[in-house]
């Protein structure tokens, strides 16, 4: 097999000094690019943000151009227009596949003025910017979960025709998708009809993310990581609590995230007024501080109502803690119920938090467990691996 020298890694999503504040995927690709530098391949990343940047970080190379709409008032204003009315849905999508095209030339021009040579091309599934991967290079979409499936199973509203336009013809034309879990894989297969796929689950750096033997834990803490939403389940578990805390009196909840709106609700809310002093919001933390903070939690829960796959729980789980998940696909393809954690409906959280609060030794096996399960399968040694031979196979 060819041996894989460099890299390219497409993507709106990269997370670095300049650009921050980036959802799960731009974490993903700053771990991916920073685990193939410790293989010897070199890494670029070309990114399409808010704004124009070119910088060096972790000797990787990141190139990043205006987003192309929000850098052309007039497309900008097209798109949007063109995207109200059902008679210029042609015109609409054709709009966005220009979009694609300007990111192509964009692409080509600046391999040319480096003389890069790229073994292969990795990008995202949505926005379907695999459309502007120049024909000739090798490439392979990783489904972290596109528009549309976040509007068809996660309940994700007034997500625009062209991104799904674009996301079903990427798909349609790759001969190469990496799923992220036996899930993401079933929901994508069924949304696009494709069959050409690997699955390399999510990894984390199990190293980082251990278990503090000398730390002081919060008696009946119960954390939560992740945006804090209603679609992650932030109701489900603001509700669990005001039921532990009649049984636990000193009982406190933590929530480790953007707060978004809850933290002026939980003030505001008379229905919360006996419980806001036991509520703390510690709003985003980098990894260093959730590590930290989540080593002295006594449970975490993640009530979320979808998930596509959740680095967060693999992240606490890797910390040997006490996890309490929803109910669903995704975190039931990692949970085993009483054996590595514990699975909840949303209306008996609080009745697995009290299993935990209550039963030693049910929480140190599980915990035990978790860790186990992390080290074994969810390693990012193992997906490192795994994602090179896939990109030798391609090539």
């Amino acid at each position: 097999m060819k041996k894989i020298k460099r890299v390219l890694i497409l993507t709106r999503e990269y997370q670095c000094s300049f650009n921050p504040k980036v959802g799960g995927t731009g974490i993903f690709y700053k771990n991916l690019s920073l685990e193939l530098k410790k293989r010897g391949i070199e890494v670029n990343v070309f990114l399409i943000s808010k704004k124009y940047f070119e910088i060096n970080e972790d000797d990787i190379n990141i190139y990043s151009i205006k987003d192309i709409f929000k850098a052309n008032p007039i497309l900008e204003l097209l798109r949007s227009f063109t995207g109200k009315f059902n008679f210029l849905e042609k015109l609409h999508y054709k709009i966005y596949l220009f979009e694609k095209i300007i990111i192509s030339n964009k692409i080509k021009s600046w391999i040319k003025t480096n003389n890069y040579t790229f073994d292969i091309i990795e990008t995202h599934d949505f926005d379907g910017l695999a459309l502007a991967i120049p024909n000739s290079l090798p490439s392979v979409i990783r489904c972290h979960g596109s528009w549309t499936i976040l509007g068809k199973y996660f309940g994700y509203k007034k997500v625009h025709k062209g991104r799904i336009f674009c996301e079903k013809l990427a798909l349609e034309k790759s001969k190469n998708i990496i799923t992220i879990s036996k899930y993401n894989e079933k929901i994508n297969k069924d949304t696009f009809r494709i069959k050409n796929t690997k699955l390399i689950y999510n990894g984390i750096d199990e190293k980082f993310y251990k278990p503090f033997q000398n730390i002081e834990q919060i008696s009946k803490s119960i954390f939560y990581l992740g945006n804090v939403s209603f679609d992650k389940g932030a109701d489900t578990l603001l509700k669990s609590f005001s039921t532990v805390r009649k049984i636990y009196p000193d009982a406190t909840l933590h929530f480790i995230g953007n707060p978004n709106q809850y933290e002026n609700l939980i003030k505001q809310d008379i229905s919360y007024l006996n419980i806001k002093k036991s509520i703390i919001f510690y709003g985003n933390k980098n990894r260093k501080d959730i590590l930290q903070l989540i080593n002295k939690a006594e449970v975490v829960c993640f009530p979320s109502k979808g998930e596509n796959f959740s680095l967060s729980l693999l992240e606490v789980m890797a910390m040997q803690k006490p996890v309490i998940c929803s109910d669903i696909e995704s975190f039931k393809e990692i949970i085993q119920d009483y054996k590595n954690g514990l699975i909840a409906t949303e209306n008996n959280f609080h009745e697995k938090i009290g299993l935990i609060f209550e039963n030693k030794d049910l929480k140190n096996k599980i915990s035990l467990n978790a860790r186990k399960l992390i080290e074994s399968e969810f390693g990012i040694d193992k997906m490192i691996t795994e994602t090179i031979n896939y990109y030798k196979e391609i090539i």
